[in-house]
């Protein structure tokens, strides 16, 4: 029972780093854009 819990609190773990990795690969990709498309006037 004490893997279970543990392998569960590893996945959580896992996912919200994913998370965090992801919303940050957003943030990047829309300044890039917006230089992208605004640095050009």
């Amino acid at each position: 029972m004490i893997f279970a819990i543990v392998g569960m609190r590893i996945l959580e773990l896992m996912f919200f780093l994913g998370l965090i990795g992801s919303a940050i690969v957003v943030v990047i990709s829309f300044l890039e854009d917006g230089k992208e498309l605004f640095g050009k006037e």
